[in-house]
């Protein structure tokens, strides 16, 4: 256990700019302009190529029965015994209740559950759909709204979205610009997620699923 002395003189060091870099990020702020070098000829395959370098799992499908094939194929190997979804017509037509019943999977969606909180705690798996994806980070953008609850895509320990090709943006300036000036205001919330969950502010070690789901998958459809 270093002593007082050492542990102030490791506080200096790691706050004394240009000194002490733990990560890859940027040293400058965020400007709003893209960093990509050239076009993105391939949004569906970058995006997938990015998210999975932040170990995320992505797969592209030519249909809903493709999407809900692999759906069903997750739930088998993570043993799922609890099932939590969005209350949207797209998962609706997705189709994976009933087969998911059958196969001995409890399936709960938004519209059944006083207490989602709870539940969402206590499932295997959590699906929901996403207003977009980027294909420049991985990332995905969800909007809150009814039926869209935030502990569906943080609490289970796998996470899977479902995203028709149509809502592929190229680069994160064009998210932004979907959301610049709304003509109908803004969604209850708007939020970006970019791959697993993972935190390093304990003694600066990564963890993956510390705030929220280490088993990420999304699905593109189309």
């Amino acid at each position: 256990m270093p002593g007082r002395r050492e542990f102030l003189a490791s506080i200096r060091h790691r706050t004394r700019a240009g000194r002490y870099k733990p990560t890859n990020a940027p040293d400058v702020a965020w400007t709003g302009e893209s960093r990509e070098s050239g076009p993105i000829e391939d949004p569906p395959a970058r995006f997938i190529e990015e998210l999975e370098a932040l170990g995320g799992h992505g797969k592209w499908v030519k249909s809903r029965e493709e999407a809900r094939g692999y759906v069903l194929e997750l739930a088998c190997e993570r043993d799922a015994k609890l099932f939590v979804r969005w209350d949207v017509d797209e998962l609706e037509e997705l189709g994976v209740d009933a087969p998911l019943s059958d196969a001995g999977v409890e399936v709960a969606v938004w519209r059944d559950l006083e207490d989602f909180k709870e539940v969402a705690g206590k499932a295997d798996i959590g699906l929901s759909t996403a207003a977009w994806a980027i294909a420049e980070t991985g990332t995905l953008v969800l909007e809150g709204g009814p039926g869209m609850g935030r502990t569906v895509t943080l609490l289970p320990p796998t996470y899977v979205a479902v995203v028709p090709i149509e809502r592929m943006l190229r680069t994160v300036p064009e998210a932004i610009e979907k959301y610049a000036g709304a003509a109908n205001g803004l969604p209850a919330n708007v939020c970006f997620h970019t791959g697993p969950s993972r935190s390093g502010d304990i003694e600066m070690a990564l963890f993956v699923g510390m705030h929220g789901p280490g088993d990420v998958h999304v699905i593109l459809i189309g």
